[in-house]
C-alpha cells in the first residue's frame, strides 16, 4: 500500500514539474487557444507567464498586446505595441497597422505610412523569391492573394492600408491643407494594387457624395456592391456551418456604411438586402432597425407599415438600451420620434390584426343578430300556431260538452 502511494506520489510531482517546465512557445499556444475561445483571463495569464520568462518575446508581446485589445485596455494595448516598435523598428508592418488604427490624426497617418513601407519591402521580397523559383514550382498571383494564413503580404492588404490614409483625409483629418487631393491620391494608390477592393471603392462613393456627385458615388458603391454581396448571399445560404462574415473583407460597420450610401443614391432595393443581412447577423443593433424603418419609409407610401415596424422597434430597443452603442445619439432618437409621429395614423401590422379581428368580430354579431331574429318570428309563428290550435281544441270540447247537455 505504501508503494502505491509513493507511485502516485512520483506522479503528481512530474505532472506539476511538466507544467512549471512548459516552454515560451507553448504557453503561447495556449494563450492564443483560450482567446480563440474568448476566455480572456486564462489567455491573460499564460500570456503573462510566457513573458515572466522572456519579457522582450515578439511573440509573447504581440499575444499580450492581443488579449488586451480584446479586454477593452486599449492604452495598455498601444504601449505594448510602441514596445513592439522600440524593439524592431524595422522589421513586421503589423504593429504599425494596430498603432495606426489606435491613434488619431497625423499620428495615425505617419504609424500607416511606416506600416506600409514595410508591406512593400516584404511584397518586392516575396516577388523576387517567386521569380527565382523554378517555373515548375511557382504559384500564380491569384494563388498567392488566396494564401490568407501563409503570412504573404497581398495586393489586397497594400491596397487596404492606403485606403485606411485615405479615409482619415476624408473625416478626421478633413480640414488639414491640401485634404482632398491627399484623399484621392491615395484612394488612386490603393486601385492601384487592386481595383476590385470593395473598401476602397465604398471610399470613392463617400468622396463623391462629399462632392455632391451622385451619378459618380452610385456608380462606385455598385462597383463595390458587385465585390462582395453575391458572394456573401451565397454563403448566407451556405447552412449553419458557413459564416458568412468570414467570405467578405468588409466589417459589420463598413457595411451599414454601405446600406447609407446606397440609400442617398436611392437604391433603395440594394440597401434593404443589405441591412436585413446586418439584422440576421446581429439583431440587438439599433441603427441598423433605424435604417430600415429609414429606408422603408423613403420607398413611399406603401412601405409605410413596414416603415413603422421597424421604427418602434428601434424605439423600443432604445428605451430599454442599458449601455453605449455606435451611431446611437440624440440625433437619431429625434428622428426615430419624429418619423412615428408622421406614421401615427399608419397602421402596423399587429393594429391591422387587430383591427380585422374586431371587424370579423362585429361581422359574427351581425350575423347573430339576423340568426335571432328569424329565430323569433319562427317562434312567434310557433307560438300563434299552438295558441291557436289550443283555442281551437277548447272550442270543440265546448261543442261537446253542449252537445251532451242537450241530449
Amino acid at each position: 500500500m505504501g508503494k502505491l502511494k509513493r507511485s502516485t506520489a512520483i506522479k503528481a510531482s512530474q505532472k506539476k514539474s511538466s507544467k512549471t517546465k512548459l516552454s515560451v512557445e507553448e504557453l503561447l499556444d495556449h494563450a492564443e487557444d483560450f482567446l480563440d475561445q474568448y476566455e480572456l483571463e486564462k489567455a491573460f495569464q499564460y500570456a503573462k507567464k510566457a513573458l515572466d520568462l522572456d519579457p522582450k518575446n515578439p511573440h509573447a508581446l504581440d499575444t499580450m498586446a492581443s488579449i488586451q485589445m480584446e479586454m477593452g485596455n486599449v492604452e495598455s494595448a498601444k504601449s505594448i505595441y510602441e514596445k513592439l516598435v522600440e524593439l524592431s523598428p524595422n522589421e513586421g508592418f503589423s504593429k504599425y497597422m494596430c498603432l495606426a488604427q489606435l491613434s488619431t490624426g497625423i499620428e495615425a497617418v505617419n504609424f500607416y505610412k511606416k506600416g506600409v513601407d514595410l508591406m512593400l519591402a516584404e511584397f518586392n521580397k516575396q516577388q523576387l523569391e517567386d521569380q527565382n523559383k523554378p517555373s515548375t514550382s511557382k504559384k500564380s498571383q491569384e494563388e498567392d492573394e488566396e494564401e490568407d494564413d501563409s503570412g504573404r503580404v497581398t495586393k489586397l492588404d497594400i491596397s487596404t492600408a492606403y485606403c485606411s490614409i485615405s479615409e482619415l483625409y476624408l473625416t478626421d483629418l478633413c480640414m488639414e491643407d491640401d485634404a482632398e487631393n491627399l484623399c484621392k491620391f491615395y484612394l488612386d494608390k490603393s486601385l492601384e494594387f487592386d481595383d476590385k477592393n470593395p473598401e476602397t471603392l465604398q471610399l470613392l462613393a463617400s468622396y463623391w457624395l462629399s462632392k455632391d456627385d451622385l451619378d459618380q458615388a452610385k456608380k462606385f458603391i455598385l462597383d463595390s456592391l458587385e465585390n462582395w454581396l453575391p458572394k456573401y448571399l451565397e454563403a448566407c445560404e451556405g447552412g449553419p456551418l458557413v459564416d458568412p462574415s468570414q467570405v467578405i473583407s468588409l466589417s459589420y460597420d463598413s457595411r451599414i456604411n454601405t446600406a447609407r450610401i446606397l440609400t442617398e443614391v436611392e437604391e433603395y432595393e440594394k440597401a434593404l438586402t443589405v441591412l436585413e443581412q446586418l439584422v440576421e447577423e446581429d439583431d440587438e443593433v439599433i441603427y441598423v432597425w433605424y435604417m430600415l424603418g429609414w429606408v422603408n419609409f423613403c420607398k413611399g407610401e406603401d412601405y409605410l407599415t413596414n416603415s413603422k415596424y421597424y421604427l418602434k422597434k428601434a424605439d423600443e430597443m432604445i428605451a430599454k438600451i442599458k449601455f453605449e452603442q455606435r451611431y446611437l445619439d440624440d440625433a437619431l432618437k429625434s428622428h426615430v420620434k419624429e418619423l412615428l409621429e408622421k406614421l401615427a395614423n399608419v397602421a402596423s401590422d399587429d393594429e391591422e390584426a387587430e383591427g380585422d379581428k374586431e371587424n370579423l368580430n362585429e361581422d359574427d354579431a351581425e350575423y347573430e343578430t339576423d340568426e335571432d331574429e328569424e329565430l323569433e318570428e319562427d317562434s312567434d309563428k310557433n307560438s300563434k300556431l299552438t295558441k291557436d290550435s289550443l283555442k281551437n281544441k277548447n272550442d270543440e270540447n265546448n261543442n261537446v260538452e253542449e252537445s251532451m247537455e242537450v241530449t
